[in-house]
């Protein structure tokens, strides 16, 4: 028998070689290729099968390690997190994408199998609840993340900057778990899964809204409530309205209209007592009516709105609704009828001076029906009404409503007298009777919005 040669030698160990590597590229088309693990279990060198009851019997006691600054947290098994159970279709498609050819390749450089699809290994249902759970029970002793936010003090936009706290995003933790899971490791960073603060003084957002709060809060104005009145509204008060939310900025409307109130407290003259100069009784105290001007609120507030949010300064009259309301400060003002209802006597004043006066009949107090005593106004005239009320329908010729509860001027042609104690028996359902000649040219001479201040001292 001939001896090798050197040749022989080599001839012979290539053999083996393409032998034991075609042997390899056979065995690993049906088994996993070295270093392959799924979750921390090695399956190098196993078929499906194989490696499905490896996964099975280590799911309940392999782990998944939740870490916070080099410390351990909790520890859940993978079932617990939510890893199924049936391991064979993500192993199939492990397979099925590993190339045979390789597997000298994969035993020299140790690289770990990756898996296609390793989301198919998790219960979404159950790794949500999982995180959930987690995150409700680690965060109640953490600390809540702080978004950055503006406010004013003494004049001044304080920027307060954010907070990052450690309570722990459910919807994060899971997932980092469904991360780690993709790189087949058991281990997550529970300092990735903290909740962030949604506004930072770095975000275009934040920087927007300081910008607009500056231009706000650097608004001042006055608001002229007559000739010699006139309220300033500073810039620190139009700052105290200014709130920021979450980079929103906004007036809180609910202080604008406090302070409206306040002004309509202050100046307005509806729903007050009227000092009233009459014709025989001196200055009376005149209560309740109609007559009067309020603060129109809603006007000013739009008013107020507007001039700050396009932050522009402003100086303009005070916005009203009502009656009886006079640039120069004076409430019932020069025109006006009077009825003194303790003199039975009626009076119409224009311009400060007494143009017509006449005895009447007032409300009947004897049956309860007193003429009501206030500062209205004479809303509407009408010719020809009839009167309605409890048990009577009384045609007129003069029609002057004054009040919101159907009192009024009107002719009574029924009457045979006027004036002196007459009422006292003989007094009306609440109206002011006036004879027919005298209302007729009353009539004439007053116009819708007159006061009629009606009292008796």
């Amino acid at each position: 028998m001939r001896k090798l040669n050197s040749r022989g030698y080599v001839a012979l160990g290539i053999i083996v070689l393409i032998i034991i590597y075609f042997g390899g590229v056979i065995h690993y088309h049906s088994h996993f290729l070295p270093h392959t693990e799924i979750l921390g279990t090695k399956i190098a060198g196993k078929s499906v099968d194989q490696a499905d009851k490896i996964l099975i019997h280590h799911l309940k006691t392999n782990q998944m390690t939740l870490v916070e600054n080099g410390k351990i947290v909790a520890k859940d098994s993978q079932q617990t997190i939510g890893i199924r159970k049936d391991f064979k279709q993500p192993l199939k498609e492990l397979a099925r994408k590993q190339h045979a050819w390789d597997w000298p390749i994969k035993v020299l450089t140790n690289n770990a199998q990756t898996i296609p699809n390793s989301r198919a290994l998790l219960n979404q249902k159950t790794l949500e609840q999982y995180s959930r759970q987690t995150a409700d029970k680690l965060n109640q002793k953490r600390q809540p993340s702080k978004d950055a936010y503006l406010t004013y003090r003494n004049g001044k936009l304080i920027t307060h900057k954010q907070h990052q706290g450690n309570q722990i995003s459910a919807t994060r933790l899971a997932k980092a778990i469904s991360t780690s899971v993709d790189h087949n490791q058991n281990t997550v960073k529970l300092n990735a899964t903290y909740i962030k603060p949604l506004l930072t003084t770095n975000m275009a957002k934040f920087k927007q809204a300081k910008s607009k709060m500056t231009k706000m809060g650097n608004v001042s104005g006055a608001i002229k409530i007559y000739d010699h009145k006139s309220l300033k509204v500073n810039r620190q008060r139009v700052q105290s309205w200014i709130k920021e939310n979450n980079g929103d900025v906004q007036l809180d409307t609910s202080k604008i209209e406090t302070f409206l109130d306040q002004v309509n407290h202050q100046y307005a003259t509806y729903g007050k007592d009227h000092k009233f100069k009459s014709t025989k009784e001196g200055t009376v105290d005149v209560k309740g009516g109609i007559y009067g001007w309020s603060v129109d609120k809603k006007q000013e507030l739009t008013m107020l709105s507007q001039n700050i949010n396009d932050g522009k300064n402003f100086h303009r009259w005070v916005a009203t609704t009502g009656r009886g309301y006079h640039r120069n400060g004076t409430d019932i003002g020069s025109t006006y009828v009077e009825v003194d209802i303790k003199n039975q006597h009626e009076y119409f004043y224009k311009k400060g001076k007494l143009v017509m006066d006449s005895d009447v009949v007032t409300g009947n107090p004897t049956k309860h029906k007193s003429t009501p005593t206030g500062v209205d106004y004479i809303w509407s005239k009408q010719r020809n009404a009839t009167l309605h009320g409890a048990n009577y329908s009384q045609p007129v010729k003069y029609w002057m409503p004054a009040n919101d509860t159907g009192v009024g001027l009107h002719d009574s042609p029924w009457q045979p007298r006027y004036g002196g104690d007459w009422y006292l028996s003989h007094g009306s359902h609440g109206c002011v009777n006036n004879p027919p000649a005298f209302v007729a040219k009353l009539y004439k001479a007053v116009s819708v919005g007159t006061p009629v201040v009606i009292f008796n001292k």
